[in-house]
C-alpha cells in the first residue's frame, strides 16, 4: 500500500487486539504513527513491535477520554512529524448484561467510552489534518450495530452510535476529510477473552460464538488491520461515510 509511505497516524487503544495489529501494519506501510492506551505495558509492546521492524512511532500511555491523554499525544506527533494524516478510533469496551439490568452508570460508561471517545479524539485531531489538507479516519464500531447481539444492548447501541457519529463526521468534514466505520465481527483479541471464560474451553467458546458467522472462526487482529490500513489509505478515496462490515457473514443473517 504505497500511499502511506510518509503519512501520520493515530491510533487509539493500540495495546493490543485490532489497534496494536494496525498500529504494526501502518508502520510496516511506511507510515509513522502515534499510539496510545490505558495498558502502558501493553502499549510499549506495541512500540517495541514497531521499532524493532525499523518503523517510527510516539507512544504515550493513559486514559484517552482524558483531554489531556489525547492532547498530549496529538501535539508529540506534530511536535515530531509536522502532520496528522489518519486516526484510527478503536477504543472500547463490551459489557455482558440482560437489557432489562442494565444499570445508568453501565449505558453512561459503554456510551461515553465506545462514542465519545471518537468525537472527543476527533475534535483535537481534525483541526491538524485540515492544516495538512485532509486526512482519513477509521471509527471502529461493531457487528454489533447492525445485528442483534444476546446481552449486548447497550453495547450495541453504543456501536450503532458510532455509525450514526461517522456519517455525520462525513458530511461535515468532507470533502478533504473522509471518515469510515469499521464493523468487525468475532475476533480474537483481549477484549473477546473476557467471554471464553463462561465456556468449558476456548475452542467450545469460538465455535459458539462464531456460529452465527458464514466463516466460522474468529478472525485474526490482522485480518481487521488489512481492511483498516485500505481505508485509511489514498487506495480508498472515494469512500467515505461507509460501515464497512468484516464480520465473516455475521451481519448477513
Amino acid at each position: 500500500m504505497s500511499g502511506l509511505k510518509a503519512t501520520v497516524t493515530i491510533v487509539t487503544g493500540a495495546g493490543g487486539g485490532i489497534g496494536r495489529a494496525t498500529a504494526v501494519r501502518l508502520a510496516a506501510e511506511g507510515s509513522r504513527v502515534g499510539i496510545t492506551d490505558l495498558n502502558a505495558e501493553g502499549l510499549e509492546q506495541t512500540a517495541g513491535l514497531i521499532r524493532d521492524a525499523g518503523g517510527d512511532v510516539i507512544a504515550v500511555a493513559g486514559d484517552v477520554m482524558s483531554p489531556q491523554t489525547i492532547d498530549d499525544l496529538t501535539t508529540k506527533v506534530v511536535d515530531a512529524y509536522g502532520r496528522v494524516d489518519g486516526l484510527v478510533n478503536n477504543v472500547g469496551i463490551v459489557m455482558v448484561k440482560p437489557v432489562l439490568e442494565h444499570s445508568l452508570e453501565d449505558f453512561d460508561r459503554v456510551m461515553h467510552i465506545n462514542t465519545w471517545s471518537c468525537l472527543a479524539t476527533a475534535q483535537r485531531v481534525v483541526p491538524e489534518m485540515v492544516k495538512g489538507g485532509g486526512g482519513s479516519i477509521v471509527n471502529v464500531s461493531s457487528v454489533g450495530a447492525l445485528a442483534a447481539i444476546p446481552e449486548a444492548g447497550v453495547y450495541c447501541a453504543s456501536k450503532a452510535a458510532v455509525v450514526g457519529l461517522t456519517r455525520s463526521m462525513a458530511l461535515e468534514l468532507a470533502p478533504d476529510i473522509r471518515v469510515n466505520a469499521l464493523c468487525p465481527g468475532g475476533v480474537e483479541t483481549p477484549m473477546a477473552e473476557e467471554h471464553f471464560s463462561h465456556f468449558a474451553s476456548r475452542e467450545e467458546a469460538i465455535a459458539e460464538l462464531s456460529s452465527n458467522q458464514m466463516i466460522k472462526r474468529y478472525a485474526a487482529p490482522e485480518e481487521l488491520a488489512n481492511a483498516i490500513a485500505f481505508m485509511i489509505s489514498p487506495e480508498s478515496s472515494f469512500m467515505t461515510a461507509a460501515a464497512v462490515s468484516v464480520d465473516g457473514g455475521w451481519s448477513a443473517w
